[in-house]
């Protein structure tokens, strides 16, 4: 009797363990364990951060959208000892394992950043998202008594995905709270380091989101190199000039890049920011019964020899790979190579708005109509890693 053990229950782990409770021969164990009773959907963070969303909106009870041939065990995990087959805890006895899935997420990663950890806020789970909008709130709402100008500036460092939908999310949250605490204008500005952003999306589409964002008020500084952090003030340089210029705000949102889980650094892998290279078949080369999936994984893009960036829609359809080479393992059968071919691209510009890049067919879109392909694509996601009461939210 087969014992197979997946760790994290974000996108990746929900989806190999549906997948699994389907396919798996009859008898085998299927445990899935996170730390955590609820699934965050991580890519909706942002709406937490700027306060447009309440954590209960982003999440749902991980028991209740699971099969009941998987077993869920809330814990948080410390390590793997590969050469055993065992998990530890730090709060539950040892797990042996059969097969083992490492789908254990992110961390923010701030690449040891002078003042990042102490003068910026990481946008990473629950918590940092609700700590975000509450200084911003509060920030706002301290203006008038403290008439700090830097009370009503807000910087966000970083302007990848996460970054840029946070930005488009607080274009509305200004509005409110500039009316709220009658405020003056409130001013957002974006520091990325690359000559452009979202270089992942046809240019036209980039630049559409550029002009949106300008049109909206978001000060966008491209080709910005972030030196330091200091308590109130973001130190960058410009191109090949040492000369410091600062962003001045009490608001500091980090949200330049992330890695995978500790637990991969801490078990003794061999790592590159914290994510392992896999093979063709989404398992370890020299562990075979180890298959990564999500933000712990690398797996190679053969066209650019780099690996795909992680996303939601990566992640499942590592599972969905995953899961049938499990059962390929088992049964002594040949398992298939992980072949990515993306569906699309899209990014929101807040709650109503957005660019979209769809691959079958190829189209582009932008607006209201991209913001619709954006909720769409999010709904396929959810079915899939938790089915129809994952889209009903059950608490």
């Amino acid at each position: 009797m087969a014992h197979i053990v997946i760790l994290g229950a974000g996108y990746g782990g929900l989806g190999i363990a549906r997948k699994l409770a389907k396919l798996a021969p009859e008898g085998t164990i299927i445990d899935l364990i996170d730390r955590n009773k609820k699934h965050v959907e991580s890519i909706q963070l942002y709406r937490v951060a700027a306060g447009t969303a309440q954590p209960d909106d982003i999440s749902f009870d991980i028991q209740a959208v699971i099969p009941e041939s998987v077993h869920f065990i809330q814990a948080n995990v410390k390590k793997v000892d590969y050469e055993n087959k065992k998990v530890e805890f730090t709060d539950h006895a040892d797990i042996s394992y059969d097969y083992v899935v490492l789908a254990l997420g992110f961390r923010s990663e701030n690449f040891g950043m002078e003042g990042a950890n102490e003068y910026s806020y990481k946008l990473q789970d629950i918590p940092t998202a609700q700590k975000i909008y509450q200084v911003i709130n509060s920030n706002m709402r301290d203006y008038k008594q403290s008439q700090d100008p830097n009370d009503l500036n807000i910087a966000v460092c970083g302007a990848g995905f996460t970054g840029i939908e946070l930005l488009g999310e607080l274009i509305d949250t200004a509005k409110v709270l500039k009316a709220k605490y009658n405020v003056p204008e409130i001013n957002i500005t974006s520091i990325e380091m690359a000559p452009q952003i979202l270089p992942m999306f046809d240019s036209q589409l980039a630049q559409y989101a550029v002009n949106f964002l300008k049109k909206n008020g978001i000060k966008i500084l491209t080709g910005a190199k972030i030196k330091k952090i200091e308590q109130n003030a973001v130190v960058y340089t410009k191109g090949d000039s040492d000369e410091e210029q600062r962003v001045y705000a009490n608001s500091i949102i980090w949200t330049v890049g992330v890695s995978g889980s500790d637990v991969i650094k801490d078990s003794g892998f061999d790592v590159k920011r914290n994510r392992i290279t896999v093979t063709d078949y989404l398992n370890i080369q020299d562990h075979p019964e180890i298959y990564v999936v999500g933000d712990d994984s690398a797996s190679i893009d053969p066209k650019s020899g780099r690996p795909l960036p992680t996303t939601g829609q990566l992640a499942l359809a590592q599972a969905r790979v995953a899961a049938v080479n499990i059962v390929a393992a088992l049964n002594n059968a040949p398992q298939k190579k992980f072949n990515y071919n993306s569906a699309g691209t899209v990014a929101s510009l807040g709650p109503h708005h957005g660019i979209a890049e769809m691959t079958k067919p190829h189209i582009k879109l932008t607006g209201h109509v991209a913001s619709l392909a954006k909720n769409s694509s999010f709904e396929v996601v959810l079915y899939e890693c938790a089915g129809i009461k994952g889209l009903k939210k059950p608490n």
